[in-house]
Parts: structure tokens; C-alpha cells; sequence
């Protein structure tokens, strides 16, 4: 209930400011962010993975299966441990996903041939599903609901970061490095030792039961309800855009002429993207989030059919990417993050780290099967069908939104 109160460091979380709703910024709250943000540099930092995989021997398919690999375990794992993850025990899993990630990383130095990089895979993929699941779970638990919007608005940014930070950052110091990533990859265990500690000064940390901090019982919605199920389908037909999207767009721009625009491209999307989140957080817990986030998916879909528009040759070329990126930025910037809030808002209290886990599944899922799909239409039929494609899946996303109950 909304008065109840626990002892320890997350108490505050139940317990609503004098003139507001209750307090989000706590040394807790802080403490996730940052073991989010320096979690997710573990995807961020091997964006090029697959080029240094075929520089040690491995072919084409090879590479590829490597590096589905760690998709592959997070796929079959995170259901199954999430379901086993409470809030009591979420630090403790986080504290051994970091170590298991402290071990991996200068296994790269050493590793040889396609059975030892699957392996190194599968293991670096089992480390980051029990710190995602923990760190997961132990948010779910700090987040009122009065305040899901801006909560996942700033857990976006701290998953995002990296990504904006890590690729030119590893670029530019890669001569120092011998000019070998994995000199880079093992180094990011520099990262990893320090989040290990937090996460252990985390764990042995109190938390709210959820129904302390859920300001109410819970509803109806369960694991299995129409909201939920709805919640999840539209999270992985996003993600599948997003995909289709980080997949597809350099080969569009370069159809394009636009080699010189793709920087920029991604560049603006996303800085808008952050911007957005961290600017208007506060609004979207004053906003009808269903609204807000139908938006979002409706310019996504409106800056997918531009990408597939018949403009190459025209004066409007390459440019058409500046304005869609923009757009891209502004849908996905308000979108995901309140596709989030809304799982949130409608699973009971002891269901929501469960439920806001398989959100984060619903992402590699996304990975998984939106380059997939978009190779096998661009085979046939070219990069437009694929953006085409994608906008199909997720347009019927806004009106499924927008029936959610209030």
C-alpha cells in the first residue's frame, strides 16, 4: 500500500514527497543506472565483432553463428531465470552475472577456432542474462508507478550510452591497443571489476517487497493478460523495426549515394533519441502514456515508408535520411520507454519483474529475427521491401495501443 513503508535504503520508495508523488532519485536508483549503463558497454564494445571473428579464420556463416550464439542464450535462458529471480535475490544474481562477465572478457585474448569462440559466446551470453535479469528485477522493485514514465526514460539512456559512446571511443584508441580488439575486449574487464563491487554493495542492500511499492494491490493483469500479451507483441514488432532498421540503413544509403550521410544518420537519431528521454521524463507520467507511445510508433512507421520511397537519382537523394532520422529519434525516443511505463502500470505487483524481463526478451528477439527476415526481402524484392516490411509489422502497433484500458 501507498503508506507502507520497509526499513533500509530503498524505503523512500513507498513513500510519497509532501507536495508530489513519491521520491525516484535515491543513491539506489543512481546505483542501478550506472550498473545498467557499464552492463549494457558489454554489448555496446563488440560492435565489431564480426569483422574480427573472419580476421581470426572463421567464414562468413561462422561468424554469424558465433555471434547469434549469445542471442541464442539469452533467448532460452531469461524466461526461465527470471521466473526464478525475486527482488531478494535479483543483487545477488547481478553480482554473479558480473563475475561470470570479469571472467570472459580476457578469454577473448586467448580463444582459437569456431568451437572456442561459440563457447566463449554462450558463456559471455550467460553472464549478461543474469545481470540483465538482476538488474531488471531490482529496478522493477525501485519504480512507483507515478513515476514509470520517467524511470524507464532514464533507464533507456543508460542502456543506450554506451552505444553512443563505446564504438568512436574504441575506434580511436584501437593503435593503442596493438590495433587487436581483443586487447580492447579484455581491457573492458577495467569496467567490469568496479560494477562488480557496486553490485555487491547492492545486494547487500534492503528492498520493498513489490507490493510495497506498488501504491495499491494489484490488478487483474497477469502474466497471460490481453494488456500484457498486447504489451509484448508490440514491443517485439519495434524491436524487429529497430533491427531491420540498424541492419538495413547503410545499404539504403548507399543506394542512396549517402555513404557520407550514415554518420550522421545514426548521429542524429541517436542524440534525439536521449534528448528526448532525459528532457521530457517528468511529462510522460502527466501524459496518456497509450497516446503518447501510439504516437511514437506512427512516426517510426511514417519514417520507415520514406526510407522506402522511389527518391534515388533525385535532388532529394541521401538528405531524405537527415528528416528521417529525426523522425526515427522522436518515435523510438518516446515510444520504448513508455511501452515499458505501460507494462509496468498493468502487471500486479508481484508479476512486474517477470513481465518487464520479457520486455527485454522481446529485444533479442528483435535482433534475432529482424535482420533475419530483412536479408531474405532484400534478396528479393530489394532495401525498400525490407523498410516496407517493417512498417507492416509494427503500424497495427498504434491502435493496439491506443484500446489498452486506461
Amino acid at each position: 500500500m501507498e503508506g507502507s513503508t520497509t526499513t533500509g535504503p530503498a524505503a523512500g520508495a513507498t513513500r510519497p514527497a509532501p507536495d508530489g508523488p513519491p521520491r525516484l532519485w535515491r543513491g539506489d536508483f543512481a546505483g542501478v543506472l550506472a550498473l545498467a549503463l557499464l552492463g549494457f558497454a558489454n554489448l555496446a564494445a563488440f560492435y565489431g565483432l564480426e569483422p574480427w571473428l573472419r580476421g581470426k579464420g572463421l567464414d562468413a556463416a561462422q561468424a554469424g553463428g558465433t555471434i547469434a550464439a549469445f542471442t541464442l542464450v539469452a533467448l532460452v535462458l531469461m524466461p526461465s531465470v527470471a521466473a526464478r529471480v525475486s527482488v531478494a535475490s535479483a543483487g545477488w544474481c547481478t553480482v554473479a552475472g558480473f563475475g561470470v562477465t570479469l571472467v570472459v572478457l580476457p578469454l577473448y585474448l586467448i580463444a582459437d577456432g569456431f568451437f572456442a569462440f561459440v563457447g566463449l559466446r554462450l558463456l559471455h551470453g550467460f553472464g549478461f542474462v543474469l545481470t540483465l535479469v538482476g538488474i531488471t528485477t531490482r529496478f522493477v522493485a525501485l519504480v512507483p508507478p507515478q513515476r514509470a514514465g520517467e524511470a524507464y526514460s532514464l533507464f533507456s539512456v543508460a542502456d543506450l550510452l554506451p552505444f553512443a559512446l563505446l564504438p568512436p571511443l574504441m575506434e580511436l584508441t584501437l593503435p593503442r591497443f596493438g590495433g587487436d580488439p581483443a586487447n580492447q575486449y579484455a581491457a573492458m574487464a577495467l569496467l567490469q571489476a568496479p560494477a562488480l563491487l557496486l553490485a555487491v554493495l547492492l545486494a547487500r542492500a534492503s528492498v520493498p517487497a513489490p507490493s510495497d511499492v506498488a501504491g495499491g494491490p494489484g490488478g487483474r493483469a497477469g502474466p497471460r493478460s490481453g494488456p500484457v500479451l498486447a504489451l509484448l507483441a508490440i514491443n517485439t514488432a519495434a524491436f524487429v523495426a529497430h533491427a531491420v532498421l540498424f541492419s538495413m540503413a547503410k545499404g539504403r544509403a548507399t543506394e542512396l549515394q549517402g555513404e557520407a550521410v550514415v554518420g550522421l544518420f545514426f548521429a542524429l537519431q541517436t542524440g534525439t533519441i536521449m534528448v528526448l528521454r532525459l528532457s521530457a521524463g517528468k511529462l510522460f507520467d502527466r501524459l496518456d502514456q497509450r497516446r503518447v507511445s501510439a504516437f511514437g510508433v506512427a512516426v517510426v512507421t511514417v519514417a520507415l515508408v520514406l526510407l522506402a520511397l522511389p527518391i534515388g537519382g533525385t535532388p532529394l537523394g541521401a538528405w531524405v535520411l537527415v528528416p528521417v532520422a529525426l523522425l526515427l529519434g522522436i518515435g523510438f525516443g518516446a515510444a520504448l520507454p513508455l511501452l515499458n511505463a505501460l507494462m509496468h502500470r498493468h502487471s500486479p505487483p508481484a508479476q512486474r519483474g517477470a513481465n518487464i524481463n520479457l520486455m527485454m526478451l522481446t529485444l533479442q528477439v528483435g535482433y534475432l529475427f529482424g535482420p533475419l527476415l530483412g536479408g531474405l526481402v532484400v534478396n528479393w524484392a530489394g532495401y525498400p521491401a525490407a523498410f516496407v516490411l517493417a512498417a507492416v509489422l509494427l503500424a497495427p502497433a498504434a491502435p493496439m495501443l491506443l484500446r489498452l484500458p486506461r
